[in-house]
């Protein structure tokens, strides 16, 4: 095993680092805690229990749980446990609808703030009698991942008539002010893509109100991210940024096509942003991916960040659905793709 150079700017270890193709029950989006906990990292990934149809082509379905896992070396995780929240399940009860079934928590992220562990994830539920999804931004709190608590979702779907929902999910953080609380970059659809929402945050947390779309992939003119975008992990300023600007990771797909009557999907992959820190504009976005895994035949899709150092840290990323692949990023690659496309 050993890290092998994918392209000019980035490396990726040969061997996914949680899961693998051919397993049982196919496992992603990882989120891990950034300190170690008795000599071992820890996180939360996504497992799948059931699958019905191809990720690469619309309608398939996916019933889900959340998972704790585990590592020693941040390039081997383990699945440990199933995770256990603490009133999840009447959360899940209160918002399920006679005409909905629910599917799962999904994707989850982990960030810490003043010792507290919080947790946000997708609670997904499927329409029955119409097509599409309802997909609450649900969170839990607590001072360890064995001791979480869900609060109320602190964003939930505008469900539309006859269309899909526009729900909310993978939640991307920085340390923002926004008059009395912070902002996030979050992915919304409202059945005509993936896009990226910017939301305030109130100062206990509990209420977020969205400010506006800031990058709709329609609008798009890079052909990779033509049909969907969504927020990845943003890097701290200390590791690397562009003037003023924060610089993060971003996912994006190039549009859907239909191909002997059903609309198979374009290729999700890795690409970079820049963030304006005081509003969460994001003026630019790259004009070609960061990352397309070799092995990935539909999705690259990056879920967290791990600063090593000041130069260099790994970024988790999921493959088709299916396992973690882990990548070696270096502000010294970061940089030299960024001087590549921006002329200022």
């Amino acid at each position: 095993m050993a890290w092998k150079k994918i392209n000019k700017f980035v490396r990726m270890w040969d061997k996914p680092v949680l899961g693998n193709v051919n397993q049982k029950n196919p496992i992603m989006a990882l989120a891990i805690l950034k300190e170690k906990i008795n000599e071992k990292y820890q996180g939360i990934a996504r497992e799948i229990i059931e699958r019905k149809g191809d990720v690469a082509i619309s309608g398939f379905v996916d019933k889900s749980r959340l998972v704790i896992v585990e590592s020693t070396d941040l390039l081997s995780w383990n699945v440990k446990e199933k995770l256990k929240i603490k009133g999840i399940k009447n959360i899940i009860k209160k918002y399920e609808k006679e005409n909905t079934e629910f599917v799962g928590l999904e994707d989850p992220d982990i960030n810490v703030s003043n010792g507290i562990i919080h947790v946000y994830f997708t609670i997904a539920y499927k329409f029955l009698n119409i097509k599409g999804f309802a997909v609450y931004l649900g969170h839990a709190q607590g001072k360890s991942l064995a001791d979480l608590k869900a609060t109320e979702p602190v964003l939930s779907p505008m469900i539309q008539k006859n269309r899909v929902s526009l729900g909310f999910k993978e939640e991307s953080d920085f340390p923002i002010k926004y008059k009395t609380g912070r902002i996030k970059l979050v992915e919304s659809n409202c059945g005509l893509g993936d896009s990226i929402i910017v939301a305030a945050i109130s100062k206990n947390g509990k209420k977020w109100k969205l400010l506006g779309m800031e990058a709709d992939p329609h609008k798009m003119k890079q052909e990779w991210c033509h049909g969907d975008l969504s927020p990845g992990p943003i890097l701290k300023p200390s590791f690397i940024r562009h003037r003023n600007l924060l610089v993060g990771f971003v996912n994006g797909r190039s549009p859907s096509k239909i191909i002997d009557g059903k609309k198979v999907y374009g290729k999700f992959k890795v690409g970079l942003m820049l963030v304006n820190p005081q509003t969460g504009e994001i003026p630019w976005i790259s004009p070609e991916p960061l990352i397309d895994d070799p092995d990935a035949r539909t999705i690259t899709f990056a879920s967290d960040f791990l600063q090593l150092d000041d130069e260099n840290g790994i970024l988790y990323a999921h493959v088709d659905d299916s396992f973690v692949r882990a990548y070696e990023i270096s502000t010294d690659g970061l940089n030299k793709f960024l001087k590549k496309h921006l002329k200022n």
